[in-house]
């Protein structure tokens, strides 16, 4: 069998001994007057029908239904002493503007303060006479005490109004932030058709971005001409010398056999804008082909100059704005056709 959980101080009710673990649904309550924690039922038996002594033994406090709470704070010292603090706070509510020098005011803060401590930690004697200084301030300056409220009322309230005109400031600059976004994303659409109108109804206007559409097309153009030119030709080659039969039947040639899997369908790798030569030297990488904590097995300086001489060549002949002019409309494969054509056959769309 299963060990019971240990109970808690803090779980069981010191009146009538109820642990939570038998009511999961069980509340504390507390009593500013005296802070002797209880669970609800006991506070609605013992002071719902009038005021009642304290259950605690010793405490000869005559409590209230109506001045039971629950606690902020687990620690009930802390609990008190907010309370102490916000009740002293409430009497001696004078600023800074209410004395004559800047000593003045903090030598009254250091008496606000020591009389808190005193109510909090003070002795029974020290405490009494906290409490009775207390009380004949609120006494003696009832009317500054209530002035000073309602002028603090009256600065939370500024407060608040000044944060929500703040708040509402800042939602009107977020909504009209995102108006003149939708307006220009509206305005580059009606652009953009106003181009491609002016491209399909064949017009001399059209701005520097349809001129590019233009270029660009012309240069596709030029590089399916020079492709469909280098086929024809490699046909009418292969015919010459060939003695031709009208109306004979052309023979289909076997399927050549399949040769091995090629993972890059045939892409020549071959780099064609520089060659490499073998036994390429640079004063950099010397030091380290004799080092042994960089030589290692498989490695090839050659192939570490192959790599770099790549990475150099690699962005050459493309330029992204240009592709991004053209690449309206177009696939991803058209605009990669559409620059290689132009880098293909540049001079000739010059001449065009």
């Amino acid at each position: 069998s299963s060990a019971l959980p240990v109970i808690n101080s803090e779980d069981m009710c010191p009146v009538c001994k109820t642990i939570r673990y038998l009511n999961k649904d069980m509340e504390f309550l507390i009593n500013p007057e005296c802070y002797h924690s209880m669970c609800v039922n006991c506070v609605n038996r013992l002071f719902n029908d009038g005021p009642n002594q304290c259950p605690y033994a010793g405490c000869h406090k005559t409590l209230r239904r109506k001045g039971f709470r629950s606690a902020f704070f687990g620690d009930l010292a802390v609990e008190r002493e907010v309370d102490i603090r916000r009740r002293v706070a409430a009497v001696f509510n004078q600023s800074e503007d209410d004395f004559e020098t800047l000593r003045d005011y903090n030598n009254y803060l250091q008496m606000v303060e020591d009389l808190t401590f005193d109510l909090v930690s003070g002795t029974d004697a020290r405490r009494r006479a906290a409490e009775a200084t207390l009380q004949q301030w609120e006494a003696e300056h009832r009317a500054d005490i209530e002035r000073n409220r309602k002028a603090g009322r009256e600065a939370d309230e500024q407060t608040r109004r000044r944060l929500a005109a703040e708040r509402e400031a800042a939602r009107q600059r977020r909504v009209e932030a995102l108006r003149e976004a939708e307006e220009e994303k509206r305005e580059r659409a009606r652009s953009r058709e106003a181009e491609l109108d002016s491209l399909a109804q064949g017009g001399d206007g059209g701005g520097p971005g349809a001129q590019r559409v233009q270029l660009k097309r012309r240069g596709q153009a030029a590089a399916n001409r020079a492709v469909e030119a280098a086929v024809n030709a490699a046909v009418g080659a292969a015919d010459v010398g060939r003695l031709s039969i009208r109306g004979l039947k052309e023979k289909k040639k076997a399927p050549a056999p399949e040769g091995p899997y090629d993972p890059f369908g045939g892409m020549d790798f071959v780099p064609s804008r520089y060659k490499l030569r073998a036994g390429l030297t640079h004063p950099g990488v010397e030091k380290y082909k004799a080092d042994p904590a960089h030589i290692t097995g498989g490695y090839s300086f050659d192939e570490y100059a192959a790599r770099a001489m790549y990475e150099a060549f690699a962005g050459l002949g493309v330029f992204i704005e240009d592709e991004k002019e053209v690449g309206i409309g177009l696939s991803a494969g058209e605009v990669a056709t559409i620059s290689a054509g132009i880098a293909a056959v540049g001079d000739r769309m010059e001449l065009d």
